[in-house]
């Protein structure tokens, strides 16, 4: 009789699903218990392992029982991150953060922003990929994201979301330290070239759009890196001024220190009006002399010393290593600037010219040439004054309107730009010119060679 009824009783129940629609019935998602462990090493520790190992990549073993905690600071909701989750070891003011290569999509409906998770180091692998460290699952001498049916063996979410401040710096503050960190930056604005474009879907961009942001008060840039897979990569860029929070990232192609956005909500614009800067302009219509008043083509100059010996500055600002150096190519002789392996992380460097007497002529015009290589964003101003002293920043410097070459991301660009004519006939006296390179190391490092510097005047 018992029999009986609980075969007619598994009858009914499986008559019933049966009638349900498929499209109707969905398996419930079961998520692992919220538990609570107790971490006993950290990000750091994790990493001397690694450096400590000299190996590409390093190992725990499957006897240690190293458990970390961190905190998750990256969401792949607006699809601007794949598989890859990054935390940092505190909820503010962080030392350390890393990347975790996990095989999850939508990870944020687990480990959401700001929840606080364990994972246990055995049997997992660490390496460094260019300042960035990431941890993973060792396969085959490869570096791979931990499979999905493991997540919960190495990764324990705890009960506790924490509100993530976001620490605040400048952009000539950003070193490789910071990088796997959230931080805040204010007072931003993106470059005028990028105006009117998308967050990354211009023709140009293939995995990543690349957009350069700058700082108001001292013109220092650095890029925002957006997935063309993201949901807002189609978005306008905002034009007015905004602060930021996001993700310090490496770029490995680039080997330079990105922002990346969780999502858009997180720039907030401020101010409407823009802050570029103003350009000098005499508004002078009269036609031009042909009477050479300076002129340099470098072609003397037998090496870097020869600079400033020929009564030019060549001054790095923040007292580095990167300035201007005299280079030949092709039977031609010019002077280069670039961030590159510099290891400035602000490279503010001032080429001054010696001084030029416009008192005898009118009418003058300036022209010289540029040539731009390894493009990553435009980092050359030129500048003039009449009041320079040996110290750019106590001068009054005035900003000049000049066409800068466009270059080429590898060394293949062969050919130098004319600026143009720019109009100095409104000035007298001696003046000065300054060409400004404001590039950084990681960052943005475009290569300028200079050339042909002229002025003429009646």
């Amino acid at each position: 009789m018992s029999i009986k009824y609980n075969f007619t009783l598994i009858a009914i129940i499986l008559s019933f699903y049966g009638c349900i629609p498929e499209n109707d019935f969905t398996l419930p998602i079961i998520l692992p218990s919220d538990v609570e462990i107790v971490a006993n090493s950290d990000i750091k520790a994790s990493i001397n392992a690694l450096k400590q190992s000299g190996e590409k990549a390093y190992t725990f073993s499957e006897n240690n029982n190293a458990i970390i905690e961190g905190f998750v600071i990256s969401s792949d909701e607006a699809g601007n991150f794949y598989k890859t989750m990054i935390i940092q070891d505190k909820i503010e003011n962080p030392e350390y953060g890393i990347v975790v290569l996990i095989d999850m999509k939508a990870y944020y409906t687990k480990y959401n922003f700001g929840r606080k998770i364990y994972i246990k180091l055995s049997g997992l692998s660490i390496r460094e990929e260019k300042g960035q460290y990431q941890l993973g699952y060792l396969n085959a001498n490869k570096l791979t994201n931990i499979p999905d049916a493991l997540l919960d063996h190495f990764i324990v979410r705890s009960k506790t979301t924490e509100e993530i401040l976001a620490r605040e710096i400048r952009l000539e503050e950003i070193s490789n330290q910071m990088i796997n960190t959230y931080v805040k930056i204010t007072d931003l604005q993106f470059s005028k070239d990028a105006v009117g474009k998308t967050f990354a879907s211009e023709n140009f961009d293939r995995y990543n759009g690349e957009r350069i942001i700058e700082q108001c008060d001292n013109r220092v840039k650095s890029f925002l890196f957006t997935s063309t897979f993201s949901d807002f990569r189609s978005n306008l860029l905002p034009q007015e001024r905004f602060h930021i929070s996001a993700l310090l990232f490496k770029d490995y192609y680039a080997d330079k220190i990105v922002l990346i956005l969780n999502d858009p909500s997180f720039l907030i614009s401020d101010d409407a009006d823009r802050c570029d800067p103003k350009f000098y302009d005499c508004n002078n219509e009269e036609e031009v002399g042909n009477t050479v008043v300076y002129y340099e083509d470098f072609e003397g100059f037998k090496s870097t010393s020869d600079i400033e010996e020929r009564g030019w500055f060549n001054i790095n600002v923040n007292f580095g290593n990167g300035k201007f150096k005299k280079r030949s190519a092709d039977e031609n002789s010019f002077l280069q600037v670039s961030a590159y392996n510099s290891g400035d992380n602000v490279m503010d460097v001032w080429l001054v010219s010696p001084s030029i007497d416009l008192e005898i002529t009118e009418n003058e015009r300036l022209t010289f040439n540029t040539r731009a290589t390894f493009e990553e964003g435009r980092v050359l101003s030129v500048w003039i004054c009449n009041d320079f002293n040996g110290n750019v920043d106590m001068t009054s410097w005035q900003l000049l309107d000049v066409m800068l070459s466009d270059g080429t991301r590898d060394g293949s660009n062969k050919e130098f730009k004319n600026s143009g004519e720019v109009d100095l006939g409104c000035l007298n006296g001696k003046v000065n010119l300054g060409f400004r390179y404001l590039g950084s190391d990681p960052g943005i490092s475009t290569t300028y060679d200079l050339d042909n510097i002229l002025i003429i005047g009646d």
